[in-house]
């Protein structure tokens, strides 16, 4: 199987590569929504490919719930706050070497980062294998995770393409009034992500910033899901 998954993640990164190109001719138009809603489905490719080498690794069991989080735009963009943790940009890279060199603070994974992880194993993933549990307490989830599972992320995405209509049948936006959202930070992200992928296609040892203490976040939380 493991062959067969790799030959996907090769297709899904080429995909997204596709895509970030197209972003870039796009990237004069004004404003440039069209480019930014391409380098933000590139992301959700990648995060697909993120998943794939996961379970080429063995790091998460293949399921037929692990294919349905492949085609679930809020479970790929909670993996996106785990990707963005593992493969951070320049500001975020050298803030954490800083605390571990300098503060001589171990590594500790943000809130944001494990609820992102808590919410896809158990919200999502979970109640997909069961419906029939309940917490016996509500989960105090951060507020950030919990708002991607609730789909704010495919707010923008939405309104980047499509003329948004109130519910009184009265115009409410067009993409032409989306002027603020920022193609290139979202370019940039999107290498990132392609950055840390291909480096666990090629088997890096340590693919990602604080790789272990993802890995084996990733390894207790799947360790009992049915196939």
């Amino acid at each position: 199987m493991s062959r067969r998954i790799d030959a996907s993640i090769h297709a899904v990164i080429r995909n997204a590569t596709r895509l970030l190109q197209d972003a870039e001719y796009l990237e004069f138009s004004e404003p440039p929504v069209t480019a930014w809603y391409l380098a933000r489905t590139a992301q959700e490719e990648l995060a697909k490919a993120f998943m794939l080498c996961l379970t080429s690794r063995g790091v998460v069991p293949w399921s037929s719930h692990v294919l349905r989080a492949l085609r679930d735009h809020k479970c790929k963009q909670l993996l996106c706050v785990v990707m963005d943790y593992l493969e951070p940009d320049n500001a975020e890279f050298f803030a954490r070497i800083d605390e571990v060199v300098q503060k001589n603070q171990l590594p500790s994974m943000p809130r944001r980062v494990a609820d992102a992880l808590n919410i896809l194993r158990y919200e999502k993933i979970g109640r997909w294998v069961s419906q029939s549990w309940e917490w016996a307490e509500d989960p105090d989830y951060d507020d950030e995770a919990l708002s991607i599972a609730k789909g704010k992320e495919d707010v923008p995405k939405q309104d980047a393409l499509y003329v948004r209509i109130g519910k009184d049948g009265t115009l409410a936006s067009t993409p032409l009034d989306h002027s603020h959202l920022r193609h290139k930070e979202e370019m940039e992200r999107a290498g990132r992500y392609k950055r840390l992928v291909e480096s666990l296609l090629e088997g890096s040892d340590h693919p990602g910033l604080d790789w272990d203490e993802v890995e084996n976040a990733l390894r207790l939380l799947f360790s009992d899901v049915e196939k």
